[in-house]
């Protein structure tokens, strides 16, 4: 069980000023944990945020200058470069109760893939300055509470084995732009993996409100309605021929 408790967390990243502090409080978080490994993947034009004092980062940037951020492939560069055999991807807005992130790792000594949470809380600006146990006294209904606003596996923060992670050929880096890629990623971990959702909660820090960019939606969406309609074999042969692990998380691959 010891083992299990030395994790990689990985944070994929785009500047914006707000976004920043929020970035600041989920590392701030995350390295309250022992035996974490914190990785960092920034995308951009340019680094924005590469000589800020990021204590206890590794940190890598991706070059990307005409194409809407790519979340897939920096959560691959992570899984690429993570040096321990557990692997937390989570969003640079989300944090949750310490205990539960751990109980979820815990779980894979049972599991290949694990959820720590099936409902979201999305906090206020007043209560960002506000404790983790404040924060868990919250019990106003959150997202997930019901079928209609129920919450994909793999989107917020969900944890794998790493060889897991790989056997499903880590993110597709097909999805671009805004949409789909976590609900992809959960399909193919519910289709292939020994996975399990753990009941509780998250937070999701208050950010400006922003309007995606939704020019690759429609190609997303209909790029994940033809892969869900794939049967076990057929989603094997695809992921086998689209996600060699030497291919995917490739730092330069839009670096010209």
């Amino acid at each position: 069980m010891e083992k299990y408790y030395k994790f990689t967390f990985i944070i994929p990243y785009k500047h914006k000023p707000d976004r920043l502090i929020n970035l600041r409080r989920v590392i701030e978080w995350v390295s309250n944990f022992s035996g974490v490994e914190i990785i960092l993947v920034e995308q951009d034009k340019s680094p924005k945020i590469k000589n800020l004092s990021l204590k206890g980062v590794r940190y890598f940037f991706v070059k990307n200058e005409n194409l809407p951020f790519n979340k897939s492939l920096t959560f691959n560069v992570g899984l690429k470069y993570a040096t321990t055999d557990v692997i937390v991807f989570g969003d640079a807005d989300i944090v949750m109760d310490p205990e539960q992130l751990i109980n979820g790792i815990k779980l894979l000594s049972q599991y290949e893939c694990v959820s720590p949470y099936n409902r979201v809380i999305d906090l206020k600006p007043e209560e960002l300055s506000q404790s983790m146990g404040q924060w868990n006294q919250i019990d106003r209904p959150g997202r997930g509470e019901t079928d209609i606003q129920k919450i994909c596996l793999a989107g917020g923060i969900i944890i794998f084995r790493k060889d897991a992670a790989y056997k499903i050929g880590g993110w597709d880096e097909s999805f671009i732009g805004w949409g789909a890629e976590d609900d992809y990623m959960s399909f193919k971990a519910k289709s292939l993996l020994n996975w399990y959702e753990l009941p509780g909660k998250c937070f999701h820090l208050y950010h400006s409100p922003e309007t995606p960019n939704m020019t690759y939606y429609p190609r997303n969406l209909q790029l994940l309605n033809k892969l869900n309609q794939m049967g076990k074999e057929e989603l094997v042969r695809y992921i086998n021929s689209s996600s060699n692990p030497s291919k995917i998380g490739w730092i330069n691959k839009y670096d010209k």
